[in-house]
């Protein structure tokens, strides 16, 4: 090859390569494939179960074991979009968020007056902890019922999708025939 048909591709080369770095953004802006993260809330069954130990108890007492579904919506970002509802807890659901092996959580119950905001990490999986907080409107800094630790356990695969309307789930009952009014399993008394 000559020298004169060298340096013309060399500098047809150059010319292909600016003609692609002046691409319009439009272009420049394709979705990026996020990684998925390992393990998730759905692969491997999607039914949880989340068990409450009171924080604030010397011993950390053992509260209440929900039942809770995973459903996948999407993408936002890094991170994984879920919707979530409880199989054991009338109206008890809300939206998590994953990335990385974090998972956080926030959902109401009880016609959205009780509030729920967890925090944990996927530690093997078919298993996960993290914090659990649980509270109620009073019109100033909140009515918080507990701080708790929480631990979860994959449990199996939700038969259905998530409802709509949710799961009817009857009201829970203490051993004494109290209402129990949040997941926690705490009686509330307003």
């Amino acid at each position: 090859m000559s020298l004169l048909n060298k340096v013309t591709a060399i500098v047809a080369s150059g010319i292909l390569v600016l003609n692609f770095a002046t691409i319009p953004t439009a272009h420049a802006q394709l979705p990026v494939l996020v990684p998925t993260p390992s393990p998730d809330l759905v692969r491997g069954g999607n039914l949880w179960t989340i068990t409450a130990f009171n924080d604030a108890s010397p011993v950390h007492t053992q509260m209440a074991t929900q039942g809770i579904c995973f459903e996948f919506i999407g993408v936002v970002g890094t991170h994984f979009r879920y919707r979530w509802y409880s199989t054991t807890f009338p109206d008890w659901n809300g939206i998590a968020s994953q990335e990385g092996d974090q998972v956080f959580m926030h959902g109401d119950y009880a016609k959205d007056v009780g509030h729920d905001g967890i925090h944990w990490a996927i530690d093997t999986s078919k298993a996960g902890s993290g914090h659990w907080t649980e509270w109620r409107e009073d019109g100033g800094f909140g009515n918080t019922i507990v701080f708790a630790n929480a631990v979860f356990q994959r449990a199996g695969i939700c038969r259905t999708p998530i409802p709509v309307p949710l799961p009817y789930v009857p009201n829970q009952f203490t051993i004494d025939g109290i209402l129990i009014e949040n997941p926690m399993g705490i009686e509330v008394k307003e």
